[in-house]
């Protein structure tokens, strides 16, 4: 009877000892896969952190080039009235041009 007693507690030892070399290769293996991730999932948000910076910075340009572009159309409404006068001064120049030719009967 005590061999059977001492028998099962050997036993019983070598379970556990198996169990915990088992939980311990995976808990190693789990903190290198954390640990590789973790690099991977910091370099992401430095990343992500530029491009946030990049966008906040055309962001903020926005109101400036929204005012240079204000600017540039203002300027083309100007050219393009300017264009309307000499365009219609230009109709009424050949207008004028070509009346004698309807005395002439061309």
């Amino acid at each position: 009877m005590d061999n059977a007693v001492w028998l099962s507690a050997l036993a019983l030892l070598l379970l556990v000892l198996a169990s915990l070399l088992v939980l311990g290769l995976s808990g190693l293996r789990l903190f290198r896969v954390l640990k590789v991730t973790q690099r991977t999932i910091g370099a992401a948000a430095a990343s992500l952190g530029a491009e946030a910076d990049r966008l906040s910075a055309a962001m903020a340009a926005l109101p400036d080039r929204q005012a240079e572009v204000q600017d540039a159309v203002a300027a083309l409404g100007v050219r393009v009235r300017v264009l309307g006068v000499l365009t219609s001064a230009a109709a009424e120049a050949a207008e004028v041009l070509r009346a004698p030719l309807r005395y002439i009967g061309r």
